[in-house]
């Protein structure tokens, strides 16, 4: 048996997913100005009330990938942060809704303001697998019964979540 097939089945055998060189690193700052400036162009355009459902959307998207990345030890803003930001979005969606004017108010921009730069900096910094968990965190939260991952209950979940794969992991190192 060559060497590179020890290797191989070793790897194999391990359990665990190896990470390609990209999932290791930080975005790219084009890639991070890229987010950044869609995310910043849907607060600007909700801010003048000429803003959709799928704006918003991405607001509320952006404050709950915010959050989780700061669960993953990615940033520290008070939770409070992050619910005032919810229940506003979700008021202006039910406005949205009613009367067609899809517009976040001048207090609202400025909390989304905050966020916005806490994940232009969590992007910046953060690695893109820890992205990647996040948003498979926010996918798996998407199809739960939960109605917030800021949550009480989305919190136990989470721990729950991240407890259950470092079992599976360690379990999967012992074989």
């Amino acid at each position: 048996m060559s060497h590179s097939t020890r290797r191989s089945a070793g790897r194999a055998s391990s359990g665990r997913r190896h990470l390609s060189k990209a999932m290791l690193l930080p975005m790219t700052r084009q890639a991070v100005s890229d987010v950044s400036l869609a995310n910043h162009l849907a607060l600007a355009v909700c801010r003048r009330g000429l803003g959709n459902a799928h704006q918003l959307s991405e607001l509320i998207r952006v404050v709950y990938l915010t959050y989780c990345l700061q669960q993953s030890g990615f940033g520290d803003a008070p939770v409070d942060l992050y619910r005032r930001a919810e229940v506003a979005l979700d008021q202006a969606g039910v406005r949205g809704q009613c009367d067609g004017v899809w517009e976040v108010s001048a207090e609202l921009a400025g909390v989304l303001e905050e966020i916005l730069a806490i994940h232009d900096l969590q992007l910046m910094s953060v690695a893109i697998r820890h992205v990647m968990e996040a948003k498979a965190r926010l996918s798996r939260f998407s199809k739960s019964e939960l109605r917030s991952p800021i949550s009480d209950d989305a919190q136990t979940n989470h721990r729950r979540d991240d407890a259950g794969l470092n079992a599976s992991r360690t379990t999967s190192g012992l074989q």
